[in-house]
């Protein structure tokens, strides 16, 4: 019986010292477990940042995933796909010179939206994969989520192409109209300086 008291006991302990180190965050109605050295981070509309998204965030991502996911897989240095506790995810990591470490972009569902954990490192580690743990279900299948991620790449780069296109086009019509206007202005000087007399 002592031995039954005293498991229980050692459990309550190790319970309560689990739970001290982690403050939970509601990002968008979600309810997150984050460690305690995040804690006194800004929650704003969608997202919840500590210090800065080089150091430590979670944003919902739904209406801006192409710009986010896109943009972050075109300058990765290493894309993964990962299952973290059974849910699909996908990390997304790069050097970032102006704090020279290394800043990792972790993409997974939760319900039917898609959030992004950013953090500093190249690896999920254990309190990262809490993170995701401690988040509602994902009403998601994986299919759907990397055909998300998918459309969102392929939307990305669809934009840059036409960026690309219109800005040529711009400086085509620029180079053009200089051209014409040098022209002009060059018929005016002869004209001035052959007339003048």
């Amino acid at each position: 019986m002592k031995r039954i008291i005293l498991f229980i006991l050692v459990f309550l302990l190790i319970g309560c010292v689990y739970a001290s180190d982690f403050s939970k965050i509601t990002v968008n109605r979600v309810d997150f477990e984050i460690p305690n050295e995040y804690s006194l981070g800004d929650t704003m509309k969608g997202k919840y940042v500590y210090k800065d998204l080089t150091t430590f965030a979670i944003l919902c991502v739904d209406d801006y995933l192409v710009g986010s996911y896109g943009g972050y897989y075109d300058i990765a240095d290493d894309s993964r796909d990962l299952s973290i506790d059974g849910r699909p995810a996908t990390l997304l990591t790069m050097y970032n010179k102006y704090i020279q470490k290394n800043v990792s972009y972790l993409y997974f569902p939760v319900n039917r939206s898609v959030y992004c954990i950013c953090f500093q490192g190249n690896d999920v580690n254990e309190n990262i994969s809490h993170i995701v743990e401690s988040a509602s279900e994902s009403e998601m299948s994986t299919d759907t989520f990397y055909g998300m991620l998918d459309e969102a790449y392929k939307a990305h780069e669809d934009r840059q192409y036409y960026d690309r296109i219109t800005a040529d086009y711009s400086d085509y019509v620029s180079k053009t109209n200089q051209h014409k206007d040098t022209s002009n202005d060059r018929l005016v000087k002869w004209y001035l300086l052959s007339h003048g007399r």
